[in-house]
């Protein structure tokens, strides 16, 4: 009983609480308005506060391109790597391609040049085939996985594009790659 007249008691003074009508600020006040509160920077701009629709549009594109530049300097830095003469694509790099591929897919302006590489033993014209075979096997893996034939080019460098100098393995594993370069223009 005691906790239920508790209850009603809170009840009422909400109540009253909230019939409460404020005052009307007197004209001839010298007080200032407060200043406005800062707006947080992730704040959602509008047009009634001064900023267009126009802005804000090219506020989206210039976040899009931003977002695009990034994510083409991530699928340019990718490399796949060979073993010693061998142009077969390792099982470890399904994901990656995976990842060229949807991007190649969603943009179907942006063009892809496969660079086929190889360590310097062998002779210069067997290297460049090497490289050859590397880089046709990355886009056979990416026309696999739907992308388009006509958006990919292969060239190979053979030995002449060394990523790593030095004459050991620890070098030459990195020398047998295929790199990506894509050329998007959008």
């Amino acid at each position: 009983m005691r906790l239920s007249f508790i209850g009603l008691a809170a009840s009422i003074s909400l109540l009253a609480a909230c019939s409460h009508t404020p005052m009307q600020a007197d004209a001839s006040s010298t007080t200032a308005p407060p200043a406005p509160k800062a707006v947080a920077s992730n704040a959602v701009n509008t047009p009634g506060n001064g900023v267009t629709q126009a802005q804000l549009n090219a506020q989206k594109e210039a976040d899009r391109q931003a977002a695009l530049h990034a994510q083409l300097a991530e699928l340019n830095q990718a490399s796949v790597l060979f073993d010693f003469d061998n142009y077969t694509v390792k099982s470890s790099y399904t994901d990656m391609l995976m990842k060229q591929a949807q991007f190649l897919k969603t943009m179907s302006a942006d063009h892809l040049t496969l660079q086929g590489n190889s360590d310097e033993r062998g002779s210069a014209e067997y290297n460049l085939a090497l490289g050859q075979k590397r880089a046709e096997a990355v886009r056979k893996a990416l026309t696999l996985l739907g992308v388009s034939d006509g958006q990919i080019e292969t060239i190979s460098f053979g030995e002449e594009k060394p990523k790593a100098d030095c004459h050991d393995e620890s070098c030459w594993a990195q020398n047998r790659r295929v790199d990506f370069v894509h050329s998007a223009t959008h």
